[in-house]
């Protein structure tokens, strides 16, 4: 089973990802050695910014191409790398789209943000129907962290209905950020608020590791296998191709107790 992973940060010297071009290779390479055949880097724009700009972003993925495609011993899997950009959701956002002042996912007309984690600002709608006009589609990274998205399953389908995607991270899911986050992000995935889910690597080992086969079990077990092939490869794919994918909503709220019942204490434990 391929993946395709939306959200990385794989680049090396750029954010809070790899110090080393020799870290981002290992990383690339142990992501490949689990399935994952595309990565798209997607580094945090402020610290590129600060640290770098979008033309050395685009030589460093050419670099970590060039490299992985050097080393790859004969017959082992290779990931491919392409470009993307993180952003912070601020008033000025979609101001910086004209000037070439931020990288969309595979210069498609999608577009990575970073959900905030405690609060829903007001001017978030605002920024997110001014993308929306210069056609381009926002995607929201890590709602299940959001203190606000996570309760209110309402919000997240009027955002999608007006046209934002979301995705999920492994992290939250295998419980790295505690139990509200990967309640949250499997309730998101049976409820079809998620369109993809991802990775978010930013080392070897830690929170946030390289790989998705174990992320692909975690949410076959919690749906299917169909369900899960959608969210780790197919989706990711028709939006690297720049296509939208469709999610089914579910209309009735579910209550907290039936949730426990979709997610019994042994999956949560990680067991099985």
């Amino acid at each position: 089973m391929p993946f395709t992973d939306l959200l990385t940060h794989i680049l090396p010297g750029v954010d809070d990802g790899p110090a080393t071009m020799d870290q981002s290779v290992l990383m690339a390479q142990a992501a490949a050695a689990e399935g994952t055949e595309t990565l798209v880097s997607t580094p945090h724009r402020n610290d590129v910014e600060l640290n770098s700009s979008i033309t050395e972003m685009r030589q460093l993925v050419a670099d970590l191409n060039s490299r992985l495609r050097r080393e790859a011993a004969d017959g082992a899997p290779l990931a491919r790398v392409i470009h993307g950009m993180e952003s912070r959701i601020t008033p000025d956002l979609p101001d910086l789209v004209e000037p070439g002042n931020l990288l969309t996912i595979a210069s498609s007309r999608f577009v990575l943000l970073s959900t905030p984690f405690t609060t829903f600002p007001s001017f978030m709608n605002d920024v997110l129907d001014r993308l929306r006009m210069k056609r381009l589609v926002p995607i929201l990274a890590r709602p299940e962290r959001n203190e606000v998205l996570r309760k209110d399953a309402g919000r997240m389908r009027e955002l999608i209905e007006n046209g934002a995607l979301f995705v999920v991270t492994s992290g939250s899911i295998s419980g790295a950020f505690g139990k509200d986050a990967q309640r949250a992000g499997l309730r998101m995935i049976q409820q079809r608020l998620a369109h993809a889910v991802a990775s978010d690597m930013h080392a070897l080992e830690g929170q946030r590791p390289p790989g998705l086969r174990r992320t692909f079990r975690w949410v076959e077990r919690a749906t299917d296998e169909a369900t899960a092939n959608r969210l780790l490869d197919e989706q990711p794919r028709m939006i690297l191709r720049g296509h939208s994918p469709e999610a089914e909503i579910e209309q009735s709220e579910r209550e907290e107790r039936g949730w426990s019942r979709l997610f019994p204490l042994s999956l949560l434990r990680g067991r099985g």
